[in-house]
C-alpha cells in the first residue's frame, strides 16, 4: 500500500482460527471463527486499528442474533525512558444484531505498558459492559521470549472483574507457541479460565442474558497472514 503520508505506515492481516477467545471466556462457542485488520500507524505516535470478526455467542434461537463484531479503536503511544512505552487507548464494540436478545455495543478504554518487545501490561475500564447497565474492570500481563529468529514463546494472565455484568469475575490465562515465515504466524497455546466470585443471582441454565462460561482448558491454534 503506498497511499500513506510520510511518516506514517498501514498494514492488513487476515487470520484464522481455531475458535473466538476474548478476555477468558469464546465469543464462537467452540467453533472456527476468522478476523480481518487493518492498522494505521503515524511516526508522530498515533495510531487507528479496526478489527472485524466472527463471533456466535450461543443464541442462535434468536432470529438478530450477532455474528459480526467491528472493533475500531484510536490510540497514542508515548516513549518513556529505558525502552519503556506508554499507550492511551479508546475503543468501540459493536455488532451487527443482538446478544442474548438485547443490544450490546459498548465502550473501552485502555493503558498499555510495554517494554521492548518482551513485556507489556494493561487495564482497561469499560462504563457500559455490553451495554448490561454495569461497569468493568480488566487487568493484563503478558511476556514474550525469542527462542530463535522464527520461534517465540508467549504466556499471559489476566483478571476481569464483571459480575454484575457477566455474574462472575474470573481469573484467565494462556501459554504457547508462534512461529513466523515472511508474513504468515502461527500461533499454537493452551488457554483456561476459572471463576473466583459468582453472583447469587447468576442463572447457569436457561439464561436470557449473557452469561458466558470461562474457558475449560483447550488448546487454540490459528493462522495469520500480514502484508
Amino acid at each position: 500500500m503506498h497511499f500513506a503520508p510520510a511518516g506514517a505506515e498501514i498494514h492488513a492481516s487476515a487470520t484464522v482460527m481455531s475458535e473466538n477467545i476474548g478476555k477468558g471466556f469464546s465469543k464462537s462457542t467452540g467453533k472456527f471463527s476468522g478476523l480481518v485488520n487493518l492498522d494505521y500507524q503515524h511516526a508522530a505516535g498515533f495510531y487507528s486499528d479496526v478489527n472485524t470478526a466472527y463471533v456466535n455467542f450461543g443464541d442462535n434461537k434468536n432470529a438478530d442474533a450477532a455474528h459480526i463484531e467491528i472493533n475500531p479503536y484510536l490510540g497514542w503511544a508515548f516513549s518513556l525512558p529505558g525502552d519503556w512505552r506508554l499507550d492511551g487507548q479508546w475503543s468501540r464494540y459493536l455488532y451487527d444484531g443482538n446478544i442474548f436478545g438485547k443490544p450490546s455495543d459498548y465502550n473501552e478504554i485502555g493503558l498499555f505498558l510495554h517494554f521492548r518487545d518482551i513485556l507489556s501490561a494493561n487495564v482497561s475500564f469499560s462504563e457500559d459492559y455490553y451495554q448490561r447497565g454495569h461497569a468493568a474492570m480488566n487487568y493484563e500481563m503478558t511476556g514474550r521470549y525469542p527462542v530463535t529468529d522464527f520461534l517465540e514463546f508467549s504466556a499471559g494472565i489476566g483478571y476481569t472483574q464483571a459480575e454484575r455484568t457477566l455474574e462472575y469475575d474470573y481469573l484467565y490465562w494462556n501459554a504457547g507457541f508462534s512461529t513466523f515465515f515472511k508474513f504468515v504466524t502461527l500461533d499454537l497455546r493452551y488457554v483456561h479460565a476459572v471463576d473466583t466470585a459468582s453472583s447469587t443471582n447468576s442463572q447457569p441454565d436457561g439464561h436470557s442474558d449473557y452469561y458466558p462460561p470461562p474457558l475449560n482448558p483447550t488448546f487454540l491454534f490459528s493462522i495469520s497472514a500480514g502484508f
